[in-house]
């Protein structure tokens, strides 16, 4: 693959693999009522793929300080995957990791927030670990005008369209889920 994992288990270096191949997968099988933009789904198989550049590192981050708070973080062609990514969820009993990896790898492919929130939601389900936007990521929409590389986002639906106007998903307004 053109993903290098480093610093974790063996266990879980086999089970960043695994995920891997379920991502490949997904990708080369795409589900029908979710369209990609074929330039983002090309690219993201490419980095995936064996022997096709870039090369990305994913690394073990553990419980280190960049970890506070998230899951996992990304910079240019290296991902921080973070210990409780690895770990089961208390509200579904199963990890975080196949959602987050691939919403990272959308930010190694150019991807903004918009961009990986609304292909996570689209294509991966609560039990694969997909989450709604946090009003922290509503508020870097906000700053994005709404807009993401391949996506746009009606604020007042929070219908997520791609740029030839088909609808990816209708995401949850994270304002909307505050209890009184």
């Amino acid at each position: 693959m053109a993903i290098i994992p480093s610093k974790f288990s063996d266990a879980d270096k086999a089970t960043i693999l695994s995920i891997l191949d379920r991502i490949k997968t997904r990708l080369e099988h795409p589900p029908a009522e979710a369209p990609m933009p074929e330039d983002l789904r090309e690219q993201l198989l490419h980095i995936v793929s064996p022997a096709h550049r870039p090369r990305v590192q994913v690394v073990y981050g553990g419980t280190q300080a960049a970890c506070r708070g998230h899951y996992a973080r990304s910079a240019g062609y290296r991902v921080l995957v973070c210990d409780k990514t690895l770990r089961p969820e208390p509200d579904t009993g199963r990890p975080r990791i196949l959602a987050v990896l691939f919403h990272e790898l959308i930010h190694i492919a150019r991807g903004e927030e918009l961009d990986a929130e609304a292909f996570e939601n689209a294509w991966f389900t609560t039990e694969e670990g997909a989450r709604q936007p946090t009003p922290d990521d509503q508020e870097i929409f906000y700053e994005n005008h709404y807009k993401g590389w391949w996506v746009r986002m009606d604020p007042h639906t929070w219908q997520v369209t791609d740029y030839a106007g088909r609808r990816i998903v209708t995401l949850k307004d994270p304002s909307a889920r505050r209890s009184v």
